[in-house]
């Protein structure tokens, strides 16, 4: 491992060289070194905020010489600049496809400018709303206003059971009617995450020995997070502070195992650090583009995994499981689909909060109107809003941006296999949020070699 202390010890080297009176410059680093830099710049900006390095699989003494280090933010930021530089200049790798060295080099830059950003807002930038979306996460969402959500509103008014309260509050009392209980949380997930797991597996194949562990917690600000471990397995939590209907059961098993994060990080460990030994893939960064992918993508893995029909089958399933009546599937799946734009009603919520257009209390009641948030679960998205700021626009937005790119690469007429292989195709190459966005998945490279390929039905 004397290879990668060389190149840490070269950038650290521009620093002390830069009070000099004739500093010398490191020579140029190749792409491999500028990616092993940015890991050890990304382990070394975790020191300062517990929330940066969301999973970490590379080497071990990275990690412990950033603790060990303790670099000043100030310190950081030369570095970072210096690996941006390089990442714009070094010379491409004859090894790799022209087009795929390039998606390579676009994203590997992209993530060391949001890491700068991140920086930045540590030293004590306050970006409005937007800005942060931009630096972070490489994209702004649309701005939405109250008529936005009113025709959603009036359609649920339709679908739901007549009754007192507002559309909001009969909403949660239809669909708190289908909160699984306690004791049958795990077994209705155990179904959920079988289910969902055979629906990838019939479209491609996973690394051997994959898998991830189910925990339940208490007291977060998000309702459920993927761990990822490493080696194809990931650690998954579910809050139970809010009621966990049948939908979110669905979504939780599809978003944040199959197809979602877990498939996401698995297969980009197998395809581009193993397969490919680019070292950038042994850490993610959770203020980065990298975020908007993987939510994005993992919101669209829910309908991908789960079409109508196959949605409709599980949920009745589920709903003999939970101990419910499996005949009201059908009118439970309209009234959840009536309610698909609260998202986006979420995402205006934290960027007014955010950028003080309006109070927490008036966010609350926003939250509620148009989110169709309990009181309670509006407080728990405040507090997300508190503490990731605007990483909100990567579920509703990204899955709009994830699903107009596999639309216009696959056709809007694409067989279900056809949409499962450009879906592949977005996990396992680097991709940005702005390439999505103006280019689709358009710049079609030959798979990455590795293990994990899609399989043929």
């Amino acid at each position: 491992m004397k290879r990668p202390l060389r190149i840490w010890a070269a950038l650290v080297a521009l620093l002390a060289g830069g009070c000099a009176s004739h500093p010398v410059q490191p020579p140029p680093m190749t792409f491999d070194e500028i990616a092993e830099g940015y890991v050890r710049a990304v382990l070394a900006v975790g020191e300062h905020d517990p929330n940066e390095v969301d999973a970490y699989y590379g080497p071990a003494q990275w990690r412990e010489q950033a603790h060990k280090e303790q670099r000043s933010l100030i310190a950081l930021r030369n570095i970072i600049t210096r690996l941006y530089q390089n990442a714009e200049t070094a010379p491409a790798d004859p090894k790799v496809p022209a087009a795929l060295f390039e998606l390579r080099r676009r994203n590997l830059k992209d993530l060391i400018a949001a890491l700068d950003a991140r920086v930045r807002m540590l030293q004590g930038w306050k970006p409005s709303f937007d800005d942060e979306s931009l630096a972070l996460y490489d994209i702004a969402a649309p701005h939405y206003k109250e008529d936005d959500f009113k025709p959603m509103l009036a359609t649920l008014d339709k679908l739901l059971p007549p009754g007192p309260g507002s559309v909001s509050e009969r909403y949660n009392r239809y669909t708190e009617q289908f909160a699984i209980p306690a004791d049958r949380i795990e077994p209705v997930m155990k179904i959920a995450t079988e289910a969902a797991r055979a629906r990838t597996l019939h479209w491609f194949k996973l690394p051997n020995g994959e898998h991830f562990d189910l925990e339940l917690v208490h007291d977060q600000p998000w309702s459920a997070y993927n761990w990822y471990q490493g080696k194809a397995v990931s650690r998954i939590e579910i809050n139970t502070d809010q009621p966990i209907t049948i939908s979110r059961a669905i979504e939780l098993a599809s978003h944040e195992g199959y197809p979602g994060h877990h498939v996401y990080n698995s297969l980009l460990e197998d395809q581009l650090l193993k397969g490919r030994h680019w070292q950038e893939f042994s850490i993610y960064a959770l203020f980065s583009p990298q975020s908007f992918i993987a939510e994005g993508s993992a919101d669209y893995g829910v309908d991908l995994a789960f079409p109508p029909a196959a949605r409709h089958e599980l949920t009745r399933k589920l709903f003999e499981a939970a101990g419910f009546d499996p005949d009201q599937a059908a009118t439970y799946n309209a009234i959840v689909d009536a309610a698909q734009p609260a998202g986006a009603a979420t995402l205006e919520a934290a960027r007014r909060y955010r950028d003080g257009q309006a109070t927490a209390e008036q966010t609350l009641q926003w939250l509620q109107t148009y989110s169709l948030a309990t009181p309670s679960r509006a407080q728990q998205r405040l507090r997300f809003f508190d503490r990731y700021g605007a990483y909100i626009i990567n579920y509703s937005y990204g899955k709009q941006v994830v699903a107009q790119a596999i639309d216009r690469s696959a056709g809007k007429d694409a067989t279900e296999a056809e949409r499962w292989r450009w879906f592949f195709t977005l996990l396992s190459t680097p991709r940005t949020p702005q390439s999505l966005l103006k280019d689709g998945l358009a710049d079609q490279t030959e798979a990455p070699p590795a293990a994990a390929v899609p399989s043929t039905p």
